[in-house]
């Protein structure tokens, strides 16, 4: 898992994409030097065969700020050139990254994650769930109007942040519309064990697609992070889990697992209409204005 300067991705179509989860650190506040280690970090993924890489939550800026002033200043637009070593690094390697960023535009900044693939910028998300802390604390919340799921060559990527976990309609909102996989930039804290444990599991089986999380496992100002950056088959089985160190590791996904939404069994023979067996008409319940406890 060290960082190679060098490699190069899979244009087109494939059976078993191969997707990468970097466990990678942040310099706080310094988004060029960040721009230039996930450059780096892009080419290392696609030696190892990536045809999507997942970068953290704040990749571009880190995460632990304490004023709005420090958000705006570490924020990036992502319709200038800043970016531009990046997506010289996708299309030299023929690969797409989602990469977390504070994204400036005009007097807003928001908790971002951008699709980045060999002919620019694909989609953004913008964080709608914020916690009370970090950066989180500073930003402007995402208004949920653009596309949350995007064509990344042989993939349907749909994009959450972090947060968004606890949200099982913002996973669900993503499998509805196609994801095949659900790329999750993070920045947990070494007390998410139990998300990493757990809800990444159960987030994948409910909706059969694919869950890649990208963490980090360093320290940033007095916050430790816990890793465990992890991809998660449809099934609920884990097929990779980076553990605490730093760099990236890869597994090969199967979209004709995460595009079948009806689960069969042999004994006895029977099936389970996974989505076909969907009520939405019975759960008004969701949709009524109400007074959440506090």
């Amino acid at each position: 898992m060290s960082d190679v300067d060098a490699g190069s991705g899979h244009c087109g179509k494939t059976a078993n994409p191969i997707v990468a989860v970097a466990q990678v650190s942040s310099v706080l506040g310094d988004p060029d030097a960040n721009i230039a280690s996930t450059a780096r970090w892009m080419h290392n993924a696609a030696a190892q065969g990536a045809q999507l890489t997942v970068f953290p939550e704040c990749t571009l800026s880190g995460y632990m700020m304490d004023s709005r002033t420090q958000v705006e200043d570490a924020a990036v637009a992502i319709t200038g050139q800043r970016l531009a070593p990046l997506i010289e690094a996708a299309s030299a390697t023929c690969t797409f990254a989602v990469v977390g960023l504070l994204e400036r535009d005009g007097d807003k900044v928001y908790n971002s994650a951008v699709l980045i693939g060999p002919d620019g910028v694909a989609g953004t998300y913008r964080k709608q769930h914020l916690p009370r802390l970090g950066a989180d604390l500073f930003v402007d919340p995402g208004d949920g109007v653009a596309p949350r799921v995007y064509e990344a060559g042989p993939l349907r990527v749909g994009i959450m942040i972090c947060f968004d976990l606890r949200f099982p309609e913002s996973a669900r909102e993503l499998a509805l519309g196609g994801a095949d996989v659900i790329a999750m930039p993070t920045n947990w804290p070494l007390t998410a064990g139990f998300l990493a444990d757990h809800m990444t599991r159960v987030r994948a089986v409910e909706n059969l697609v694919y869950v890649a999380v990208a963490d980090r496992c360093d320290r940033e100002s007095d916050t430790d992070f816990l890793g465990r950056s992890q991809v998660v088959a449809p099934s609920g089985e884990v097929l990779v889990d980076a553990g605490t160190a730093e760099g990236i590791v890869v597994t090969s996904v199967d979209v004709t697992q995460s595009r079948t939404k009806t689960l069969t069994f042999d004994d006895p023979p029977f099936s389970l209409p996974v989505f076909q067996g969907r009520r939405p008409e019975l759960y008004s319940a969701l949709t009524r204005p109400t007074a959440p406890p506090t």
